[in-house]
């Protein structure tokens, strides 16, 4: 009984901490602010991080799994810091939080880490063996190639395909970690880096030897195809890569194809195009695709040639409508290498894609008086087109050869890239267009390989000397649109080239990417002058000079070209471990360590519990300095604050559980407080039944946030300070902002945030308001950072005169925002909203002599009212 009773008595009576000396309690509150300050710091970090991973995320421009990588370790880094600072402000209490920590940064290291899943088989497969359910031993190109041999009437060169395992079997485990060594240490944007670093990767595996049984399997099937042919046949090999002409990934002309290739040169040629993997212009491309390098594995197809008459690409709808009615045929005497490296010009046919097969348009590019296909020819391969496109599911990308016998041989099909003519109005697309109003262009013509609309200042390349010196948003002007300036796409907003055709590799990845190009005009490079501003229109085949912002509004947001890809793959299940809030009532019995399933709400529970931990610690010790004390004002709402070391006068009576305004010597809180009470607020705004149907919904499906429910989240609002330091916490209902700010006479060290999410409407609504403030800060230069409803505002490294002007704003925004989500429901609503808060904010920054202590010059003696 008596240990009963000493249970409940412990349980309802804590025992007190022993009383420090003042000494002691001065160097333990100095130790507690220090842990407290380097966890708000590290909170920012790791909260900044997240909104960096999630904007590469939602972004739609590509990014690196290195990059990835680097955002990941700075989340972590600063998350276990502030688990460490809580820990040593609590004396150890949250110790689960370590092991909570431990299991998340596993689980993300564990979807870092992971590898694609190796497929082994035989090392040569011949090509009559090849179909689709053999892709990963063989790539998609092949695969392709091999279900084409497959249909009837159809015909393909006769060859082999050495897969993966062979790769596999060729670059051995040192070679791989020598590899990826370099790779890591590579910074792509740095294109002398870039061509250093490949140039040595390639150099590498040329020299590497070729396993003597890997290379008399190649030597006994080239024979094979020798006795199916003809002696000393000649035979092209082509790179295959896993993940080549997939579905919107074309990874066109990146890798190497070597044609004309004899028994004596098969090896030699096997390593090129296996060593063409690192090349700069595939790194570059699978970069900013989402591919990381382990991703791709090389397969390389032996085909004899064919002794071609006439070769080109057939697209079996219009690359730039999706519902064409028209087939598109590029055609060129001999081979068709010339077509898609761009360096020869085709003659253009337009065919019905209904029987008979008119053709609808014809161009001659060649000679105005020859055509280089009969309508035979035409008709042949239109009738190929439909049949590839009907087995496989969608429109193809074909690549043809007819022999002097003339038989049509398919070299490739792949899915072809539609891109949605949205910028002219001819809708062949066949005629320049003038645009109406403005200047006229001073260039018109040309072919137009991708449609679309840039500007930027014009950079000629025709070295690589010229390339390395590239400049980001220029416009890439080019002799010949060869696949070996891929890498440039990156960084052109747009590219016009003398030659070339739209069915050239380097015009595919031009459609893939949305960058708008315009070739075969002639005396492009040497009637555009570097430097000089120009705006491309390439859909209607049209230069204009200067940037003309007239065109430019009707741009169409360029679509996310790492849809899909392993790296965003990898980021999506990161993103599920790392970025998602689950813990959002302080009070809920589910606030504890054990319920954080994320980073997110780790750093939640820690900058929660840290608060407490300084509110707590006078309490706790005894030690009044550091407990919360209430401010009286002419203001709503109730407002606290709990000084952290030196934010109030000297003199004060610590017993008094108020404190005036004018008791207070923090510099950067009075600059808020400034702002908070430099207008009344008005009260919330007249809701529409709809704005109060969706706060009663929001409190459906968050019942810790019932307005009928009184709540310390929605009541108290915490200044905590110091002469130089303030971090306001407020808790306004349905939503919550943040300001903190650290004023010093040095630069680097001076700063000021704002976080503000949430509200009691919808996601819509709420979303205006957001970017309603966002609109206001970057008025006053703040940096912005906005996704959905949250924001986030920064400045950095300005003097302090500056940025108290800011606090002030913000001090503003806070008490004027509430509740606007509510009526946030048309434009004019906006504008209104907006013109009246950048008046109030002039007017209050011009008016200097403005008391901060209401009219009387002082808080008075009446306390505010809990709303």
């Amino acid at each position: 009984m008596q240990r009963i009773v000493s249970f409940f008595r412990n349980m309802f009576s804590p025992v007190q901490e022993q009383r420090l000396s003042p000494e002691e309690l001065r160097d333990a509150f100095r130790k507690r602010y220090a842990n407290f300050r380097s966890l708000l710091t590290a909170n920012n970090n790791a909260l900044q991080a997240m909104a960096e991973l999630e904007k590469l995320y939602y972004g739609s421009k590509g990014y690196r799994m290195a990059v990835v990588r680097s955002k990941i370790t700075t989340i972590l880094v600063n998350v276990y810091k502030m688990i460490s600072n809580l820990l040593a402000m609590s004396d150890g209490k949250y110790k689960d939080l370590e092991t909570v920590f431990e299991r998340i940064s596993q689980d993300i290291e564990n979807i870092v880490e992971r590898r694609p899943v190796l497929h082994q088989g035989p090392m040569v497969l011949p090509l009559d063996e090849v179909k689709r359910e053999v892709r990963d031993q063989v790539g998609e190109k092949m695969a392709n190639l091999g279900e084409v041999g497959a249909i009837d009437g159809l015909v393909i060169p006769k060859g082999f395909v050495l897969t993966a395992s062979a790769t596999r079997h060729f670059l051995t485990d040192a070679n791989l970690a020598e590899i990826n060594r370099r790779l890591q240490v590579l910074d792509p944007d740095n294109l002398e880096d870039l061509y250093r670093t490949c140039e040595e990767i390639q150099k590498m595996v040329r020299e590497s030897p070729l396993p003597p049984d890997l290379e008399e399997l190649l030597y006994v099937h080239y024979a094979r195809l020798e006795r199916g042919t003809v002696p000393h046949c000649r035979v092209a090999l082509r790179s295959s890569a896993l993940g080549e002409d997939t579905a919107g990934v074309s990874f066109a002309g990146l890798y190497r194809t070597i044609l004309n290739v004899d028994r004596d040169s098969l090896v030699a040629a096997y390593k090129e195009i296996v060593a063409s993997k690192y090349g700069a212009r595939a790194i570059s491309y699978r970069r900013k695709r989402g591919y990381r390098h382990e991703d791709i594995e090389m397969c390389v197809g032996c085909l004899v040639m064919v002794d071609s008459l006439v070769s080109g690409v057939t697209y079996s709808r219009d690359p730039g409508e999706e519902e064409s009615e028209v087939i598109r045929i590029n055609a060129t005497a001999g081979i068709a290498k010339g077509v898609v490296d761009g360096t020869t010009i085709t003659d253009l046919y337009l065919v019905s894609r209904e029987t008979p097969h008119a053709v609808v348009y014809r161009e001659m590019r060649q000679d105005q008086t020859a055509s280089a296909l009969t309508y035979g020819q035409i008709k042949k391969l239109a009738e190929a087109a439909l049949r590839l496109e009907q087995h496989f599911g969608a429109p193809q990308d074909i690549e043809w050869s007819i022999d002097h016998q003339g038989t049509l041989h398919i070299l490739q099909s792949r899915p072809m890239l539609t891109v949605k003519v949205e910028d002219s109005d001819d809708d062949d697309n066949r005629t320049p267009q003038v645009e109406e109003g403005g200047e006229a262009p001073f260039m018109l013509g040309g072919i137009c390989a991708s449609a679309g609309i840039a500007s930027g200042p014009i950079f000629r390349v025709d070295t690589t000397e010229t390339m390395r010196r590239f400049p980001e948003g220029a416009v890439l002007v080019l002799e010949h649109p060869l696949p070996d300036w891929a890498p440039l796409l990156s960084r052109a907003t747009a590219v016009i080239a003398e030659h070339g055709s739209e069915a050239g590799h380097l015009a595919t990845v031009s459609r893939e990417f949305g960058i708008p190009a315009l070739f075969s005009l002639p005396g492009a490079m040497a009637g555009l002058v570097d430097g000089e501003i120009i705006t491309v229109n390439a859909g209607s085949r049209a230069i204009y000079r200067g940037r003309r912002e007239d065109l430019l509004r009707r741009r169409t947001v360029r679509k996310d070209i790492m849809a899909g890809s392993p790296v965003q793959r990898i980021v999506t299940e990161i993103l599920q471990h790392v970025t998602p809030l689950n813990l959002n009532d302080p009070a809920s019995p589910q606030f504890k360590p054990s319920w954080c399933e994320t980073l997110h709400d780790i750093t939640r529970f820690c900058h929660e519990k840290s608060v407490s931990e300084m509110f707590n610690f006078g309490q706790r010790h005894g030690f009044d300095q550091a407990a919360a004390k209430r401010l009286v004002g002419k203001v709503p709402l109730e407002w606290w604050v709990i000084d952290l070391a030196d934010g109030f006068r000297e003199g004060i009576n610590i017993e008094e559980k108020t404190v005036r305004i004018e008791d207070i010597v923090s510099v950067p809180m009075l600059a808020i407080w400034k702002g908070i009470s430099a207008f009344p607020w008005q009260g919330p705004p007249p809701v529409s039944v709809r704005g109060f149907g969706s706060i009663i919904f929001q409190s459906t499906m968050r019942p810790e946030l019932d307005p009928a429910v009184a709540s310390a989240l929605t009541v108290k609002n915490y200044f905590l300070i110091s002469e130089n330091f303030c971090n306001l916490s407020v808790r306004l209902g349905y939503h919550y902002a943040m300001i903190e700010a650290y004023l010093s006479d040095l630069l680097t060290e001076s700063y000021v945030t704002f976080r503000f999410k949430g509200g009691a409407a919808d996601l819509g609504r709420k979303a205006v308001r957001a970017r309603l403030l966002a609109d206001v800060l970057e008025t006053y230069e703040f940096r912005i950072e906005l996704e959905s409803d949250s924001l986030l505002a920064t400045l950095k490294k300005k003097p302090t005169e500056y940025l108290k002007q800011r606090l002030q704003i913000l001090g503003y925004l806070t008490l004027h925002a509430r509740q606007l989500d509510m009526v946030m429901n048309n434009s004019g609503t906006v504008g209104q909203y907006r013109d009246k808060f950048i008046a109030d904010i002039e007017e209050m920054l011009a008016c200097c002599t403005t008391p901060i202590f209401g009219e009387s010059g002082h808080a008075g003696e009446q306390e505010t009212a809990a709303r």
